[in-house]
């Protein structure tokens, strides 16, 4: 008896004409592994996509931002589409299993695919007055809740230091909501180098001046440290600024030190 190898030719996305959708069954598929890639930072930037999840938030970022749609993915016996998805969106259907890959929060709601922009660099940005948030945390949980936290309080321009997680990372979007999609994002250097940016650093360090006597200049870069590390030794910032907490506690969590910082500027300034 004989045995011939049979060649298995390459898993392809099917059609489905009648429903204008695209299924996809194999994990093996292109299009799946390239979606797959935008679960880490790396695949964001590469694509310049992202995967935006939960219900609500999804039909926020279709009503605030149509223009940035790029496809609607979704499961057998899924939810159908959004009413508000714009016409001609590109559909999707995956089988469970892939699906299930992707709902990395497990909301069994479809997901919305999203163009998202590059930040700009810093030698093309121009600062308005105010606090100018430089964030250097490395969780992108941590990076959604500054954006969330920064937006709330009438800023729309903030620096991505280099240590930064990227603002677009699932858990960074599931933690920011919408607000991400409403901020413009500065590409800026290490927190090492935060000077480069031209403006005076106003960093939070429990050895600082407390917040309640801090004058804010009229313009200045807003600095927590990187989660663990906190402050680099050289860093000689022009405002060095304490958050006064009970003594039993060794520090805060660096977005809530972050957002009481924020809030305490708002209030001083009268700043919208």
């Amino acid at each position: 008896v004989l045995f011939a190898r049979a060649s298995v030719p390459e898993p392809r996305s099917e059609t489905d004409e009648k429903r204008g959708e695209t299924l996809i069954t194999s994990a093996a598929n292109a299009t799946f592994k390239e979606w797959k890639s935008l679960l880490g930072g790396r695949g964001i930037r590469k694509t310049g996509s992202a995967l935006v999840s939960g219900r609500k938030v999804i039909e926020e970022v279709i009503s605030l931002r149509p223009e940035i749609v790029r496809g609607w993915i979704e499961f057998q016996e899924s939810d159908p589409p959004s009413d508000s998805l714009p016409t001609g969106t590109p559909r999707f259907r995956l089988a469970r299993n892939l699906f299930a890959e992707l709902d990395v929060h497990g909301t069994g709601y479809p997901l919305l695919l999203v163009k998202v922009p590059s930040a700009r660099p810093a030698s093309e940005a121009e600062f308005s007055d105010g606090a100018i948030p430089c964030i250097p945390f490395q969780d992108p949980a941590n990076v959604g809740a500054a954006i969330r936290s920064a937006a709330a309080f009438g800023i729309r321009t903030m620096v991505l230091l280099r240590e930064s997680a990227n603002p677009y990372h699932p858990k960074s979007i599931r933690a920011a909501g919408t607000a991400v999609f409403l901020v413009d994002f500065v590409e800026g250097p290490s927190i090492r180098d935060i000077g480069e940016l031209g403006l005076p650093v106003a960093a939070l360090a429990a050895d600082g001046v407390d917040i309640d006597e801090v004058r804010f200049p009229r313009r200045f870069a807003l600095l927590a440290g990187v989660e663990g590390p906190g402050l680099p030794e050289q860093l000689s910032p022009e405002y060095l600024i304490r958050i006064p907490i009970s003594r039993d506690i060794e520090s805060l969590n660096a977005t809530v030190a972050f957002s009481i910082a924020l809030y305490e500027w708002r209030r001083k300034t009268k700043t919208v």
